[in-house]
């Protein structure tokens, strides 16, 4: 029997106007550390928290806003873009394979969010069940015009199922846990995009720290009462991430 590994978002990657910057900005903020590896296509520098790697940064291409892109499992990256567009969405990048790492291409849903579906080379390394340490990823949020086309798209892909989690507001789940949350864009005029959380100790404290590091507050310290607190920034190249602190008494995030 083949165990599929699809649905997971294992990676994350920066892609920034000014990677100088950023890395400055992200390791003033969390205490991320940098390494820098070679690759087929140049240097690729990650972040990396306690012996982890987290993230890549990398130079976004000219005229393309700083922003982080989501990486999403699938079992075959050539099947996902062929289902991608069948069911609406643009390959912006064609599969590629990268040795000893994995194939990936880049796509955009219907709707325009833009994620990276991408099956590794040693598939379920990444399929851990844990609570996410502070200052690692620990949820993504997809910020889209109609949540429920978008999960249509999504458990097409992906073999999600979703259900109702308040006003506007899907979660979706793999049959092992809840992997992501899709909601009506807060901010109609915004484009549709994934948003990537970091898990804090005190969302206040970081967000006061990230301002003084040349972040822009867009969603102020708020409260989400059962579940924890966040705030949405933009660090100082115009990249947006998500601050988070789980209460203890929720239920955790995967």
């Amino acid at each position: 029997m083949t165990t599929s590994h699809a649905g997971r978002f294992v990676w994350r990657e920066l892609m920034t106007q000014n990677p100088d910057a950023a890395t400055a900005f992200y390791t003033g903020l969390f205490g991320w550390t940098t390494k820098t590896v070679p690759m087929p296509t140049g240097d690729y520098t990650m972040f990396g928290h306690d012996g982890e790697d987290l993230s890549g940064v990398m130079q976004a291409p000219e005229g393309a806003p700083s922003h982080w892109l989501a990486y999403l499992t699938v079992d075959d990256v050539d099947a996902a873009c062929a289902t991608a567009t069948e069911l609406g969405g643009t390959v912006l990048q064609p599969a590629f394979s990268v040795p000893n790492v994995g194939r990936m291409a880049v796509l955009a849903d219907p709707q325009g969010a833009v994620f990276s579906p991408f099956a590794s080379e040693t598939p379920g390394a990444s399929d851990t069940e844990r609570t996410p340490p502070e200052h690692t990823f620990c949820w993504t949020q997809l910020n889209t015009a109609d949540a429920q086309a978008a999960a249509d798209f999504y458990s097409a892909l992906c073999g999600w199922t979703s259900s109702p989690m308040g006003p506007d507001t899907l979660v979706m789940s793999d049959g092992k846990a809840m992997r992501c949350t899709i909601m009506k864009n807060p901010q109609p005029d915004a484009p549709a995009h994934w948003l990537n959380y970091v898990a804090v100790a005190d969302v206040a404290a970081s967000t006061a720290k990230a301002l003084e590091l040349g972040a822009s507050q867009l969603v102020p310290p708020t409260p989400i009462p059962g579940m924890g607190r966040f705030s949405v920034l933009a660090d100082p190249t115009g990249a947006v991430i998500s601050l988070w602190w789980q209460d203890p008494a929720a239920q955790p995030g995967a």
